[in-house]
C-alpha cells in the first residue's frame, strides 16, 4: 500500500509540474476576467455557444472511439512525402497596395497580404499540435518559409487557443516582428504569459469591430470551444474573422461546426472575395464543432463568397478520416454546384482576381 501511495503521489506531482510549463499559457484573471464577465457570451464562468450547443463528449461515446484512435491503418497519414512549395523571403519583401494574396502554410495558417499590409492568421509553424512529447507531427516537416525568414508582420489574428492554432514556440519566434495581435476575449492572457506586451494585444467579443491602418477586423461568431489544459475548457472565446479592405473582403472561419451564424455573417458583411473555410478533422460524433465537407460548401454559399479555400487539413492527423477525404468530399459535393474551389499545395499563393490553383497535389504520383 505504501508503494502504491508513493507511485500515485509521484505521478500527481509530475502532472502538476508538467502543467506549469509556459506552453499551457494562463487563464484570464483579475481585471482581465472582470471584462470577460461582462460579455453576453459568458455565463456560468465559461463562454457559451448560441442555441445551447454542447461540445462535451460523454465518457462512453469516447470509449467507442478508442479502437479507431489506436488503429494506425487506413490512410490517416500520407504514406509518401507530400509536396511542399518552398518560398524565398525575397518573394514577400514588398507588398503592392493593389495586391491581395493569400499564402497557405498548411492546416489553418495563412499569410494574407492586403492593401499593402501583411497579416498572419492562426500562424502555427510548430512540429506538432500538442503539448505532449509523443504523438504524430506534421505530414511533412518542411515549412514553405521559416518564421525567421518571414518579413515584418503588421498584425496577427488568432481564432482561438487550441494548440493547432495558437502555438507557443511560434509566438516566441514571431512576437518581436509583429506590430499588433488581435484575439477573441481571454486569449490575450496566454500571449501576455509568453512575453507579448499588453499594449500590443487587442481582445474582441463577437461582432466587435476594430480599425487597423485602413483595414477593418470583425470578430465574428463561430461554434466551437477552447482550452489548453485540464481545467480551462471554454475559459477563452473562439471566433471567425472578417477582414475588410479597400481591395477585397476576406472571411476566415477558424474552427466551427455548421450553424446559422454563417448566414448572418454573409448578410452583414458579404459578399466576400475570398473565404478560408474549415474542412477537416470532423466526425459525426463531434459534428457540432467541426463541419463536414458538404457543410463547408453550404457555409461558403451562406457567406456569398467568390472563392473557397478548404483549410484545417493536409498537415496533421487530428481525426479518424483519411487525410485526403476532406478535400475529396468537398470537391465531390461541389462538382455540380456553382462554386470556385481553390486547392493550393502548402506554400502556394492565391491572388484575388487571378486563376486559382486546382491541381490535385494530394494524389500520389
Amino acid at each position: 500500500m505504501i508503494a502504491l501511495f508513493l507511485v500515485i503521489a509521484i505521478a500527481v506531482v509530475a502532472i502538476i509540474i508538467f502543467l506549469q510549463q509556459p506552453q499551457f499559457g494562463q487563464p484570464p484573471k483579475g481585471d482581465h476576467l472582470d471584462r470577460i464577465a461582462q460579455s453576453n457570451n459568458y455565463s456560468a464562468s465559461i463562454f457559451q455557444n448560441k442555441g445551447g450547443i454542447t461540445t462535451t463528449m460523454s465518457f462512453f461515446k469516447a470509449l467507442t472511439l478508442l479502437p479507431k484512435w489506436l488503429n494506425h491503418e487506413g490512410g490517416k497519414v500520407p504514406s509518401w512525402s507530400i509536396p511542399i512549395k518552398k518560398r524565398k523571403k525575397e518573394e514577400f519583401e514588398s507588398v503592392p497596395d493593389t495586391l491581395v494574396r493569400a499564402t497557405w502554410f498548411g492546416h489553418s495558417a495563412f499569410l494574407l497580404e492586403i492593401d499593402g499590409k501583411r497579416l498572419l492568421i492562426d500562424p502555427m509553424f510548430g512540429p506538432k499540435p500538442s503539448p505532449l512529447p509523443f504523438g504524430s507531427g506534421r505530414f511533412n516537416d518542411t515549412l514553405p518559409l521559416s518564421v525567421y525568414d518571414l518579413p515584418p508582420i503588421d498584425a496577427v489574428l488568432f481564432s482561438h487557443d487550441h494548440y493547432d492554432h495558437l502555438d507557443y514556440p511560434t509566438v516566441l519566434q514571431l512576437k518581436e516582428k509583429v506590430g499588433h495581435f488581435y484575439v477573441p476575449l481571454g486569449v490575450g492572457s496566454h500571449l501576455i504569459k509568453w512575453g507579448v506586451a499588453k499594449d500590443n494585444i487587442t481582445e474582441l467579443d463577437w461582432w466587435e469591430e476594430v480599425q487597423f491602418q485602413g483595414l477593418t477586423f470583425v470578430c465574428a461568431p463561430a461554434q466551437h470551444f477552447s482550452g489548453r489544459g485540464l481545467n480551462d475548457r471554454a475559459k477563452t472565446l473562439w471566433c471567425s474573422w472578417v477582414i475588410q479592405g479597400q481591395s477585397a473582403k476576406v472571411f476566415f472561419s477558424g474552427d466551427s461546426g455548421y450553424f446559422e451564424g454563417f448566414k448572418t455573417i454573409g448578410e452583414k458583411y458579404g459578399p466576400f472575395d475570398l473565404s478560408m473555410m474549415e474542412c477537416g478533422q470532423y466526425n459525426e460524433m463531434w459534428k457540432e464543432i467541426h463541419m463536414m465537407p458538404e457543410e463547408t460548401l453550404q457555409a461558403y454559399n451562406d457567406l456569398s463568397a467568390e472563392v473557397l479555400i478548404p483549410i484545417h487539413w493536409g498537415a496533421f492527423n487530428l481525426a479518424l478520416h483519411t487525410w485526403t477525404e476532406p478535400v475529396e468530399r468537398l470537391l465531390a459535393a461541389a462538382e455540380n454546384a456553382d462554386a470556385t474551389i481553390a486547392t493550393p499545395m502548402i506554400g502556394e499563393s492565391i491572388v484575388i482576381s487571378q486563376a486559382v490553383p486546382k491541381k490535385q497535389w494530394w494524389v500520389q504520383p
